[in-house]
């Protein structure tokens, strides 16, 4: 009787050590994720080819204003080894995933570009090998990076020459009009009408930056276009780079700036009857304000 119970001890102590062996053999090591976003300029000097729109257009320009404050609020910030999200051996690490089309899965993120803001995520994967933050797969290329803005907002310090007449806050500590605005307004003069504006910004695989489908026509998925009918830049800013898997016990870290140049970013033109400082001046974005746009990741 004695045996018997010890043996029954014996057995379970057995497939206890079972569990915790196979627990040690599936144990995966660690990613932590940071992202920095900035408003620095790109250490690569911009191109100053095409930099002011044409006076026939939007009447004489009259200057150039760097935003006191550049905020973004993101639908989706993901990074991808394929450009189809589709694909069978498509590997994503998702910081930002927003649903437009389900109240109940609205998840966005408002994110600083002027104070340099870090932000640590715990990202969704997304794969056939994935488990616990990490995928099966030794090693993973990672060729592009999705951002799509829901929207981009500045905070735009008037020049004195308007007075009231374009609105905005009157700061009253320094006598300073402030004014607050998403980017559809600054996008309106550049893409032809009201809420025209890029869904998304897709960097990554390919040797220059460009509109996709401005014109939104339905196209079958494609490298060409991705998105189907939506309207998106691709941009060449952004560097591919392989990340090795974690070993058991071991934590390794994805640091990723993702920049916004804001210097000089807006532009001021005299309007329709082109005369300066009056209620028809245009705010436009800078021209291809979207090579300002650049991503960098490192892997500690």
């Amino acid at each position: 009787m004695k045996w018997f119970v010890l043996g029954k001890y014996a057995i379970t102590l057995f497939f206890v050590s079972l569990i915790f062996m196979g627990c040690d053999k599936f144990k995966t090591g660690e990613i932590h994720h940071k992202v920095r976003f900035t408003s620095h300029k790109l250490k690569e000097k911009r191109s100053e080819k095409d930099s002011f729109y044409s006076s026939e257009v939007l009447g004489a320009y009259i200057t150039s204003i760097t935003p006191r404050r550049l905020n973004a609020r993101l639908n989706i910030l993901m990074y991808l080894d394929n450009w189809d999200q589709q694909g069978e051996n498509t590997h994503m690490i998702s910081y930002v995933d927003g649903h437009d089309n389900d109240p109940n899965y609205n998840i966005y993120t408002d994110v600083d570009f002027t104070d340099n803001q870090l932000v640590e995520y715990t990202p969704i994967l997304y794969s056939k090998d994935k488990r616990d933050g990490i995928f099966e797969q030794a090693e993973v290329t990672f060729n592009y990076l999705l951002l799509a803005p829901t929207y981009f907002s500045q905070e735009i310090e008037l020049p004195k020459e308007y007075g009231s007449v374009k609105g905005g806050v009157l700061d009253t500590l320094t006598g300073k009009r402030i004014w607050t605005t998403n980017h559809q307004i600054l996008c309106e003069a550049i893409f032809g009408y009201p809420n025209q504006q890029p869904w998304a910004y897709f960097f990554g695989n390919c040797d220059s930056t460009y509109l996709v489908n401005q014109d939104k026509v339905d196209h079958s998925i494609s490298e060409e276009y991705p998105f189907g009918e939506k309207f998106i830049i691709r941009s060449n800013a952004f560097s591919p780079i392989t990340v090795k898997m974690p070993t058991s016990g071991q934590t390794i870290e994805m640091y990723s700036t993702i920049g916004f140049d804001s210097e000089n970013l807006i532009q001021v033109y005299a309007g329709k009857d082109n005369v300066p400082y009056t209620q028809d001046d245009v705010f436009v974005y800078a021209p291809k304000f979207w090579e300002r746009l650049y991503v960098n990741l490192e892997v500690n």
